[in-house]
């Protein structure tokens, strides 16, 4: 069963948006009004070049866009930018401006941000400090390399003390790899600063793996990486946390929620695609749980000549197998495979990570892939794209199209 055009017979709010979205993702533009107002408020040359490295559209809330731009070379700096219909109240370390096309902007120099006070300590700390992930009131990881002998660890700073389980957890990560219990190598534990919420970890040597396994040598890496990370499910390691298959549901409906409230076009699809899925769950049978990594995505994966190194244990938990690897597979579909195709690397992933963790459960790994897919359109619908809507509602219909495959 095809589900295309589920919103041609309804309006999608979008329409009302779309110029507005047009505009902010116009990055010429964009990248002159970040250097502009920053130049007039004495934070940085107007010289700079900046790109956009975060955006997320919420019309229903204000602000209505939150948007992240950094500079393309160093000195690194960042900005945020936040829309506004009615004029936003500022700080000392804000200004604000309004634009005929865009409405109000509030812009905000880094690293001000209240949710994270611990941001100004840690970045006193010796070595050169470079943002590596920056999302706005949530989280930020800094990489610091040590001017005179090189060496790199990273601080993780967090809203609150969840770093601190993470921190517990990396320890057990850290003697079951030097053990030879796992099949990759992790970041060393340094130690967690609850007075900072920062959880300070060290280097994981290699180089990303997406190029490889881009490659006509792709496969045989999944293959590797499949073996590997299945060497969690069979290592002593004890999660502090369970996300059991009823959790993943949990989650996706509040996805759901969030994705009827942006999109309600899409609801009665919405709707269905929940039905399908709990279907899912009443039917098929329940599985032992076992330790997982809970996202390794390819972006996770860092590679040696020798080894393999896999990071953000943050979602390490006793679940499902078929979990790690829908979100393998389903991701791999996402990336552009205009010269190699992702079908033999997902099939020699599966393949590795089968000869270590025993046969999946194909229903179950469906049920999991239908998941991320219903994830993914909630991605693309609060992306800052004139499109988005449609862009969302072509990754639901891959969620329903693949929800409704299994026949109950």
């Amino acid at each position: 069963m095809e589900y295309a055009n589920m919103s041609n017979m309804n309006h999608s709010p979008y329409e009302g948006w779309r110029d507005w979205l047009a505009q902010l993702a116009d990055q010429p533009k964009m990248q002159t009004l970040v250097a502009q107002t920053g130049a007039e408020e004495g934070w940085w040359s107007d010289e700079s070049i900046w790109q956009q490295e975060y955006g997320r559209f919420t019309p229903h809330d204000q602000p209505s866009a939150t948007l992240l731009y950094e500079t393309a070379e160093p000195p690194q700096k960042l900005c945020l930018i936040e829309c506004f219909v009615e004029q936003p109240t500022i700080t000392s370390h804000q200004t604000r401006r309004y634009h005929p096309d865009l409405g109000w902007l509030r812009f905000t120099r880094f690293p001000h941000d209240p949710t994270l006070p611990g941001l100004q300590t840690v970045l006193q700390m010796p070595g050169q400090a470079h943002v590596v992930r920056y999302r706005p009131h949530k989280r930020c990881t800094i990489r610091f390399t040590h001017p005179e002998n090189g060496r790199i660890i990273f601080a993780k700073l967090f809203t609150d003390n969840r770093g601190a389980q993470i921190h517990t957890e990396s320890i057990q990560l850290w003697e079951a790899a030097k053990a030879n219990l796992l099949d990759f190598q992790v970041a060393p534990p340094i130690r967690w600063d609850e007075p900072t919420h920062t959880l300070w970890q060290g280097f994981v040597p290699g180089k990303p793996v997406l190029p490889t396994l881009k490659s006509k040598d792709g496969p045989q890496l999944a293959k590797r990486m499949g073996t590997a990370v299945a060497s969690t499910t069979t290592s002593p390691l004890s999660p502090t946390i369970t996300f059991t298959r009823q959790d993943q549901m949990k989650r996706t409906q509040k996805y759901i929620r969030k994705l009827s409230q942006h999109l309600p076009n899409l609801a009665p699809a919405l709707n269905h695609l929940c039905h399908l899925l709990q279907s899912w769950h009443d039917t098929l049978p329940q599985r032992p749980l076992r330790p997982i990594h809970g996202a390794p995505h390819a972006h996770q994966w860092l590679q040696t000549p020798n080894q393999l190194g896999l990071v953000d244990f943050d979602r390490l938990a006793w679940g499902e197998p078929e979990l790690d690897v829908a979100t393998f597979i389903t991701e791999i579909d996402f990336e552009d495979w205009s010269r190699f195709p992702g079908a033999a690397v997902n099939r020699h992933f599966i393949q590795g990570y089968e000869t270590i963790a025993g046969p999946l459960d194909k229903q179950i790994l469906a049920l999991y892939c239908a998941h991320k897919r219903l994830a993914k359109a909630l991605k693309a619908a609060y992306a800052i794209r004139p499109y988005g809507d449609l862009q969302a509602e072509r990754h639901l219909g891959r969620a329903l199209t693949l929800a409704a495959s299994l026949d109950f």
